[in-house]
């Protein structure tokens, strides 16, 4: 599934909750107004007619009290003019009315039939006194009826507020429920989508990473969104063919690296036989001509060298150990190797070392062009009067014993802007304040390899404050680093491409 598919389906959802939610709210409210609208309609109507209705009693009582209240002050006859209207109105709404409560319609029933009765028999005849009676009974019953009547409709009335109470708050209960569902449902979509997405995308951003540093041996598969697999899948043809390309370069490195050990060492030897005066003997100008021709030919050898070595650690090859090597000595031979570049430089190597000697099994040669890489590195940075502190100890690391050596200068230090790729081969950078020349970058790359085949490590110790200080850490127990694999668990050849 495509990214904007899974975001149209991880946005639906919610959506659709929230939408079930307000249809629900809405269907409340339209429920809630139905109520209302009955209340008004049935009660409230009922209510209009049958107070028009009791309007028309009290107007026909009210004129029958006067006229007999005329009657009992000894008044000529009253007019009757206003009971016949009154009981023509009555009359009137009792036929036109919808049907009303029967005890008020009794009532007004009850209103007529005294006034057909009265208007019969003349206002003050001698049925007044009676009539009076009939009359206060009736103003008794309508009041009654009424008061009645009000309680029963807001009895009703309160029966449909309880009801649309109820009905708002299940709405409210249901609407926060809802949303709460929605909300849940909302982070844990976006909770998936984010793992779907971020987790691929740092898996990729991690290979990257690797693949800046030259590192072409970890293999990417990702899942998740067609746009992501397809990101995946182009980095990882790029990987694949950068790490062929990295192994044509480091063959042909190595191989040109072969086919120049030989001349150079040639050189080497001609240089020695006009050195020793096998030719006859050098004058002063012709040995020092020489002299400088056999120092650039060691440095060719040993970049040659190191080429070479470098090249056969990181295809994998098998260290070429030896049992019984003494830490001590391999550095001490380190450190007499450099030495004679050290004092032309007057910079003072000075080692120490903690705890007795300790012995194991080695690759000799290529530990001793390590700790004289270190060293080498260290002299070069170092001004005239300047030391170059080598330490040896020993530590226990889980359960292991672990020789510890330290390479630390006085020099200007390491510029953070390289310091991530200060063990990379070919990486050179001039430092401000620093009296080396400009290098091929192989020393420190070969150093570090040399320690990972023999199952440790080489860092350096940012924690100074001031110059640089390489740690490199050996375990003791003779066990080698194992060899890197390929993408399906092949030895792999050269700088890490299947062989």
């Amino acid at each position: 599934m495509r990214l904007f598919s899974r975001l149209v389906v991880s946005h639906a959802a919610p959506v659709l909750v929230i939408t079930v939610a307000l249809a629900i709210v809405l269907g409340a409210l339209g429920r809630m107004t139905q109520l209302v609208v009955e209340l008004g309609e049935d009660e409230l109507g009922t209510l209009a007619r049958e107070g028009a209705l009791h309007e028309a009693d009290w107007n026909l009582d009210l004129s029958m009290r006067h006229a007999l209240a005329r009657c009992a002050r000894g008044e000529d006859e009253a007019a009757t003019e206003p009971i016949e209207r009154n009981a023509s109105i009555l009359r009137d709404r009792l036929r036109g009315t919808a049907p009303v409560s029967q005890p008020l319609y009794r009532a007004s029933v009850g209103y007529l039939d005294l006034a057909d009765r009265l208007l019969a028999s003349g206002v003050c005849s001698p049925y007044s006194a009676i009539a009076e009676l009939e009359r206060s009974e009736l103003d008794a019953r309508i009041t009654t009826i009424w008061v009645e009547r009000l309680a029963e409709l807001h009895a009703a009335a309160r029966a449909q507020e309880g009801d649309v109470g109820r009905l708002g708050t299940s709405a409210l209960v249901v609407g926060v429920l809802i949303a709460a569902i929605a909300l849940a449902l909302a982070m844990w979509t976006a909770r998936r989508m984010a793992a779907e997405i971020s987790e691929p995308l740092a898996k990729i951003s991690r290979v990257a990473q690797r693949l800046s540093r030259g590192d072409f041996g970890e293999s990417l598969v990702a899942e998740g969104p067609a746009e992501i697999v397809e990101l995946a899948e182009e980095l990882e043809r790029m990987r694949v063919r950068l790490a062929e390309l990295e192994s044509l370069k480091q063959g042909f490195l190595a191989s040109i690296s072969h086919e120049l050990r030989t001349p150079l060492s040639k050189i080497r030897e001609a240089l020695a036989l006009l050195m020793d005066g096998a030719c006859g003997p050098l004058q002063e100008r012709q040995a020092r001509v020489v002299g400088i021709a056999r120092t650039a030919c060691e440095r060719e050898i040993r970049i040659v060298t190191t080429l070479l070595d470098l090249s056969r650690l990181r295809a994998g090859a098998p260290l070429r150990r030896r049992g019984g090597v003494s830490v001590d000595d391999v550095l001490a031979n380190a450190v007499a190797e450099e030495g004679s570049d050290a004092r032309a430089r007057r910079v003072t190597i000075d080692v120490e070392r903690e705890g007795d000697s300790v012995r194991t099994a080695l690759d000799e040669a290529l530990l001793e062009r390590a700790f004289a890489n270190l060293m080498r590195n260290a002299v070069s940075v170092s001004k005239p009067g300047q030391v170059v502190r080598v330490t040896r100890t020993i530590e226990r690391v889980d359960g292991r014993s672990v020789a510890v050596v330290r390479v630390r200068d006085e020099g200007p230090g390491v510029p953070d802007e390289v310091r991530d790729t200060l063990f990379e081969p070919f990486v050179t950078v001039a430092v401000d304040g620093s009296p080396k020349a400009l290098g091929i970058g192989l020393g420190l790359a070969l150093a570090r390899e040399v320690a990972r085949a023999h199952g440790g490590e080489l860092e350096l110790d940012a924690t100074v404050d001031r110059g640089a200080c390489f740690v490199m850490r050996l375990p003791l127990d003779g066990r080698e680093s194992a060899p890197p694999r390929a993408l399906g668990g092949a030895p792999l050849g050269v700088l890490g491409v299947p062989s």
